[in-house]
């Protein structure tokens, strides 16, 4: 088995095995395929509107806006507060529990009334969307008002205004923490 793999290494050789001075031959080049295409046309993404097909410039940021890492954070932050309290509706609802904002699964509380925890979280997630330069202090409002749905239910449902508070707190966090991540002027 030796022999047979020596074999076909010398095989494999570029240079013929009985001609050892004989220099190997270059390999020929490869045929050009040949072109049934017609050329494209030069450059027709110039004529479309700029930001459709043509990158925009990205503008820098602004003295008080947060930097992208920073706001990917803010955002992202406040989107899991938005979807802790989903979960507490939801853990209410199979539970059979109703804090305040929902009431009763028979009489439920109107609309806007069951919106209202949902109010600061977006508010702030639409603030670090939309680049405020205020975000962090809008993010701050909102834990607040988020502590405050809390307040009403400290009496009867303990558990569900932990959740709660747990909840405005770590908005509150993450705000407090993004006043660090804000651009600076330049001096």
């Amino acid at each position: 088995m030796a022999k047979r793999h020596y074999a076909a290494r010398e095989m494999d050789l570029q240079q013929d095995a009985e001609f050892p001075d004989a220099q190997a031959q270059p390999l020929p080049p490869l045929p050009t395929p040949p072109v049934l295409l017609p050329p494209a046309a030069p450059q027709t993404y110039d004529l479309a509107p700029t930001g459709i097909y043509a990158p925009r410039e990205l503008r820098p940021a602004k003295p008080g806006q947060l930097t992208p890492a920073w706001r990917t954070l803010f955002i992202s932050g406040w989107l899991g507060v938005i979807f802790g309290f989903a979960a507490v509706w939801q853990s209410s609802r199979v539970s059979g529990i109703s804090p305040w904002w929902l009431g009763p699964e028979t009489n439920q509380r109107p609309f806007v009334v069951i919106a209202l925890p949902f109010v600061g979280p977006v508010t702030a997630l639409v603030a670090g969307i939309a680049k405020f330069r205020i975000a962090c202090y809008i993010g701050i409002a909102a834990s607040l008002l988020t502590g405050a749905i809390a307040l009403g239910d400290r009496t009867r449902f303990a558990g569900i205004a932990a959740v709660e508070a747990a909840l405005a707190c770590a908005g509150l966090l993450i705000s407090i923490g993004a006043l660090a991540g804000r651009m600076r002027q330049a001096r």
